[in-house]
């Protein structure tokens, strides 16, 4: 699979070490009624083929079809993010 990274509209390159992870919401029952504690949560990391800034706004497409918005909570080196995927568009 082919992942594409953008930074603010520019092509940054392809990406490295590819891995995501789900986490489902959890819900509490306070005094019978059920409230959402944490919401959903997708992260993925990666490696960039060059530095990437902290405040831009990152996107990957994956083999030119499906696209991914992320929010950086974490870069290391300039090249290793972690992110949230805001939204996925297919």
């Amino acid at each position: 699979m082919k992942r594409v990274l953008f930074s603010d509209g520019k092509e940054v390159g392809e990406i490295f070490d590819w891995t995501q992870r789900s986490d489902p919401p959890a819900y509490k029952t306070f005094l019978g009624k059920t409230v959402l504690m944490t919401p959903a949560n997708t992260e993925c990391t990666f490696t960039s083929p060059k530095p990437v800034n902290r405040r831009a706004k990152l996107s990957i497409v994956e083999d030119d079809n499906v696209s991914f918005e992320l929010e950086i909570l974490k870069v290391t080196h300039g090249t290793k993010i972690v992110a949230r995927i805001k939204k996925t568009t297919d």
